[in-house]
């Protein structure tokens, strides 16, 4: 495949696409659809022209990301600014020795949004070229890229309160998600491209005109602010 990229004013570490990629403020890169770019092992492959704006920094940790007793593979890729409205394809590539434990058939790619929670994508995995990848046909927004297990969530809730916990019942729900916490500040509700589709102050949410499938919900107290990942059904 014929590899197509703009790049204007940017700096890269010692190889091309290796650990760092630094776009300046007032500078892009530019990758055309039916191309694709590998930044040290994440091929992001765009179904129409993808622009990443500066100022953005894209770099690679070798820290897993964790949630309780729950973690990624040791390798995650994260970006200093959120990438936006991306369609098309991401492959995540991994090393044997990075897996943490994790079954290699049951990895998923995991993106983390702007308020910093998890979602999990089942795509494919490639355990001979240990890489898992998943077509995005609707707009995803992200700031990190993993892999975890299926089973794994990279998200923690509250199971129960104490005086200064957060959580929220019912999940699933197909109507109302109600909030338990103390001094509730503000409660946001985002769809995974990352909009803001709700937002109140009291302890519930009424759900009933929202299309199913899943959210992410942010709710924010005098001390403390906690996500929750919510199905709507």
């Amino acid at each position: 495949m014929k590899i197509s990229i703009t790049l204007i004013g940017l700096f890269v570490g010692p190889f091309l696409f290796s650990q760092i990629l630094t776009v300046n403020s007032g500078s892009s890169v530019s990758i055309a659809s039916g191309s694709s770019v590998t930044l040290d092992g994440l091929e992001i492959a765009p179904a129409v022209t993808y622009i990443i704006s500066g100022a953005n920094d894209v770099s690679r940790s070798a820290t897993a990301a964790t949630a309780g007793s729950n973690s990624s593979v040791s390798r995650v890729y994260s970006s200093s600014a959120l990438l936006s409205g991306f369609t098309g394809t991401l492959s995540f590539s991994y090393l044997e020795g990075e897996l943490n434990d994790i079954t290699e058939s049951e990895l998923v790619l995991e993106l983390q949004s702007d308020n910093d929670s998890w979602t999990a994508y089942t795509g494919t995995v490639d355990e001979e070229n240990n890489r898992v990848s998943y077509t995005f046909t609707d707009p995803v927004s992200f700031k990190a890229v993993t892999a975890s297990a299926a089973d794994a969530t990279l998200t923690i809730e509250d199971l129960s309160p104490t005086a200064s916990s957060i959580y929220v019942y019912p999940n699933p729900t197909a109507n109302r998600i109600y909030i338990q916490a103390d001094n509730i500040k503000k409660a946001e509700l985002f769809d995974l491209m990352g909009r803001k589709v709700m937002e109140t102050s009291q302890d519930q949410l009424d759900l009933r005109n929202l299309n199913n499938g899943s959210f992410i919900l942010k709710v924010i107290t005098n001390n403390k602010s906690k996500s929750f990942k919510i199905l709507k059904k």
